[in-house]
């Protein structure tokens, strides 16, 4: 399946940039004990004008990288000028990179990036050990809820106010976790802000009229409540979209953003009771405390108990409408 990709009509240097980087290889090697050197950035996915930097990651041993914290590097680190070009250039300890865990930011250029130099095949296996585990859906969920609460809660909120500067900064900040999770529902780590919008469009997969939709989504029209009120209504046909992709793919019975307490609920629902134990190893701290659990379950001699009575009795009018509707699916669905 094909990646997305830089898609641009302005002179591409790529040619060139590459044979700058390639002459200049051994003022790279210059740092010592140097483990690989790689290249991100625009230029690893073929594209570079004369705006573009040339990112270039030095890796080192440990012992090599902790002399440069009280020693000059070689080469200025960061943004700097090389023979007439602008590098934007890093030094990392490999170890280190090779067990933290990664964001997804860098997981994205990392999935990109080309090795330059990698003698003993190190870089070649720490990009191979990130790129093992696909993009955790767990992150739609969060993206999809941030985006969910920017342009519908905060939204109908100032729409009703009738502060609509306020609503479009609402609803400005919905995009960004809304394309977050257009990438997840490809299988793709999700860009930096730098690019988010340019490689959306060649996603394999995007809601019908993309480009078009995107654009009413972040457009504040003639800046009046009734403008508003269409912008909203826009983001959240994308968003109903790209929840409904991410729902057929992962088989949620759910909203995305709801699958995590749907699926704790679900777990109570089968098991009845349970050592509190396993449930903090599943669960995240203080879930027991918040709706729709805490009026349903109790906790005696280290275990949870589920009050299934109590569950099935639930109205809407108990709690906030977010919560009853995953009530309501796992005791229909139970």
């Amino acid at each position: 399946m094909e990646r997305p990709y830089v898609n641009l009509n302005s002179e591409n240097k790529f040619a060139q940039l590459m044979n700058e980087v390639h002459s200049s290889m051994d003022r790279f090697l210059a740092f010592g004990e140097v483990v690989a050197v790689m290249l991100s950035g625009g230029l690893s996915r073929g594209y570079g004008d004369h705006l573009s930097d040339i990112d270039i990651t030095v890796f080192l041993t440990k012992e090599q990288y902790e002399k440069y914290r009280v020693e000059k590097t070689p080469l200025p680190l960061g943004i700097t000028q090389l023979n007439g070009y602008i590098y934007d250039i890093k030094i990392q300890d490999y170890e280190e990179a090779l067990a933290r865990q990664s964001d997804t930011d860098e997981l994205w250029d990392l999935s990109y990036a080309e090795i330059l130099y990698d003698p003993h095949g190190k870089l070649a296996e720490l990009i191979k050990a990130k790129m093992e585990e696909p993009p955790d859906t767990a992150l739609a969920e969060r993206f999809l809820f941030e985006a969910w609460w920017n342009f519908q809660l905060a939204g109908d909120v100032w729409i009703y106010r009738n502060d609509v500067l306020q609503g479009h900064y609402a609803l400005s900040n919905a995009i960004k976790p809304l394309i977050g999770a257009l990438f997840i529902a490809n299988g793709e780590h999700v860009p930096h802000d730098k690019w988010l919008i340019h490689m959306s469009r060649t996603l394999p997969w995007k809601p019908p009229r993309w480009e078009q939709e995107l654009a009413q989504a972040m457009s504040t029209g003639r800046f009046d409540r009734k403008s508003l009120i269409a912008r909203q209504g826009t983001i959240a046909r994308l968003w109903s979209a790209i929840d409904a992709r991410l729902r057929e793919q992962t088989g949620a019975k759910v909203k995305m953003m709801q699958r995590y307490f749907y699926d704790r609920l679900t777990l109570l629902m089968e098991r009845g009771r349970m050592p509190l134990a396993e449930w903090q190893a599943v669960s995240r701290d203080g879930l027991l405390n918040s709706d729709p659990f805490h009026p349903i379950t109790q906790i005696a001699d280290g275990m949870i108990m589920l009050d299934v009575e109590k569950l099935r009795r639930l109205r809407p009018e108990d709690m906030y409408s977010w919560f009853y509707e995953v009530v309501e699916a796992v005791t229909v669905g139970g």
